[in-house]
């Protein structure tokens, strides 16, 4: 049993034998022929008659069924374009394609089979370029919805990093004959890494450098809890007389604890210190950062020992005050481990050997270490980098 196409075809041809053996073909296959041999007319069915399928004669009398193809292909529909010759010409059929048949058919055609084959590789062309358009569509609105939101989140990233660039202290900044200064430089719009130094009552001066993981909005959030913290517990010194500030042990512990308790999954390595301006002591303590903290001075420079563990990963981790000497000429240098990913030496021992031959020489300012490293001329850095420098003028 022959199977019905149920399609509604239009056929522009000229009426002959030719003619009505190709109807009486189509309307066996079970299709819906409106026929017509008249330029004007074919265009008025094919633009307002319910049709979804063209046969156009390309030999019809005076050429115009090429130029009628032309018009129809340029229609948005993308209708399935038949073209139909009495000629077996390859340029006929060359011609007919170049100007937007979708297929081609020569006349007479050698059976029922021919004609339906015909009819059906013109629909599923036309319905495969219909979906690559209405995709292609999608993804151009896709890509502008994107294009729309990488520029919303590009102002955010730019204003998140304003404000956080607000909340670093100034540099260079003299303390009570101390000297703080810092550099960072961040591998995306926002840093992970954060520091701070501040005047705490007349006699100490409490600094901080933190590394968090990670990179972007998220790890920048918490360098602002970290800000939020410190000023916290400053104020609490000054106004309910509470010493947890000038201790460096007690104020990672509280760090941990409630970071742990935000439940935001980053944890911080961390560097904090408290200068006793009066009795010229340094108490410190160290949350697994690295490299660890540099102390040079008269020419010799070591890293400062006695590391615990991180901040935010161990409910618990434990902290511990330590306490040395800061004599006039000590240099204090901290950095975040992104300075690591910069340095040309091999392994990490070269690399901590390089960091205290360079500070054994005499640098005293985040500035000259800048330009000892090259970061100004880093377009991309790898990590966010971080420098903290305190010195005892």
């Amino acid at each position: 049993m022959t199977r019905s196409l149920h399609h509604r075809l239009l056929l522009i041809q000229q009426r002959d034998t030719l003619h009505r053996q190709l109807l009486s073909a189509l309307e066996a296959l079970g299709v819906d022929v409106l026929c017509t041999d008249d330029k004007v007319r074919a265009l008025n069915c094919f633009r307002e008659d319910d049709i979804d399928i063209v046969m156009i004669d390309i030999d019809l009398p005076g050429g115009w069924g090429i130029d009628l193809l032309d018009e129809m292909a340029a229609d948005p529909r993308e209708l399935p374009l038949i073209g139909v010759s009495r000629r077996e010409s390859l340029a006929d059929v060359l011609s007919a394609v170049r100007h937007g048949a979708t297929d081609y058919l020569m006349l007479p055609p050698d059976s029922s089979d021919v004609i339906r084959h015909a009819i059906d590789r013109a629909v599923e062309r036309c319905e495969l370029k219909r979906e690559n358009l209405a995709y292609r569509h999608k993804l151009e609105a896709a890509n502008r919805d994107l294009l729309e939101s990488l520029t919303h989140l590009q102002q955010d990233q730019q204003a998140g990093k304003h404000v956080q660039q607000l909340l670093l202290p100034d540099t260079p900044k003299e303390v009570e004959g101390y000297r703080f200064c810092h550099f960072i430089l961040p591998s995306l719009y926002l840093s992970g890494d954060f520091v701070d130094y501040f005047l705490v009552g007349e006699d100490h001066a409490v600094f901080f450098v933190a590394d968090v993981s990670g990179h972007g909005a998220s790890s920048a959030f918490v360098t602002v809890f970290l800000k939020n913290l410190f000023a916290r517990k400053r104020s609490d010194f000054l106004h309910r007389g509470s010493t947890a500030i000038l201790s460096p042990a007690k104020m990672l512990a509280i760090a941990n604890r409630e970071l742990l308790e935000m439940g935001i999954g980053k944890h911080v390595t961390m560097c904090v210190g408290v200068f006793d301006l009066k009795y010229e002591q340094l108490c410190y303590a160290v949350a697994g950062h690295l490299p660890a903290p540099v102390l040079a001075c008269h020419g010799r420079a070591e890293f400062l020992s006695e590391h615990d563990m991180p901040v935010g990963l161990f409910a618990d981790a434990a902290y511990t005050d330590h306490m040395i000497s800061f004599p006039p000429g000590a240099v204090l240098t901290l950095f975040s481990d992104g300075i690591l990913e910069v340095l040309e030496q091999d392994s990490l021992q070269q690399k901590e050997q390089a960091l205290l031959d360079l500070l054994s020489a005499g640098q005293c300012s985040s500035s000259e270490l800048v330009e000892a490293f090259g970061l100004n001329e880093i377009d991309e850095a790898p990590d966010d980098i971080a420098i903290l420098v305190a010195c005892r003028l």
